[in-house]
């Protein structure tokens, strides 16, 4: 038996594996509503402009309506997901942070064919835990995840909540990733 509705969000920089999650998530659990937030934003047209790199700048309080709406008018398990959840205010009880390792991050980047100046961005703010950092005192329980492994004990976790069933809360686990950063930029990579 189901609690009725539970709200996730899904976060973490571009190139993470946030849509994959939700999507791996959402096909265990039927009825699952799938919220992209950049689906949101490119159909309602929810942007000024675009910056340097091409993306998007986005009418936050705008996108917050938007939001909270389809949010509203969602049923049962209900997955937010998107790297824009630190700047949005909405009802949820669980926020999961994927991360990524940088060099990994940095390939899937460069075969989404992301400009230079755009990967550093992205790798800077992983280096930071931006997201993480963004979600925390949100009132909601906050998990960040690197490994398939977590992923799948989060999706086990989650799904116990959303059918009522009693099961430990994962490890919170707060990844860092500066160690890495310098790694990389020692070993030559230029930011």
């Amino acid at each position: 038996m189901s609690i009725g509705k539970l709200v996730v969000a899904v976060t973490g920089t571009p190139g993470v594996g946030k849509s994959l999650f939700a999507r791996q998530l959402a096909g265990r659990v039927r009825g699952s509503t799938v919220i992209e937030i950049n689906d949101i934003v490119k159909a309602k047209r929810l942007y000024s402009s675009r910056d340097r790199f091409g993306s998007m700048v986005v009418k936050i309080p705008a996108l917050n309506t938007a939001l909270n709406k389809a949010v509203r008018g969602s049923s049962g398990l209900v997955l937010v997901v998107g790297h824009l959840v630190p700047e949005l205010r909405f009802s949820r009880r669980i926020t999961v942070v994927l991360r990524l390792d940088l060099k990994t991050l940095i390939r899937r980047l460069r075969a989404r064919g992301y400009p230079r100046g755009k990967i550093n961005e992205n790798v800077v703010s992983e280096a930071l835990d931006y997201c993480g950092c963004g979600v925390e005192g949100t009132g909601t329980e906050v998990y960040e995840a690197e490994s398939r492994r977590e992923w799948k004990a989060l999706m086990g976790y989650i799904i116990s909540v959303y059918n009522g069933t009693r099961c430990p809360k994962p490890k919170r686990r707060e990844i860092g990733k500066m160690g890495e950063l310098l790694r990389l930029v020692k070993a030559g990579y230029s930011l």
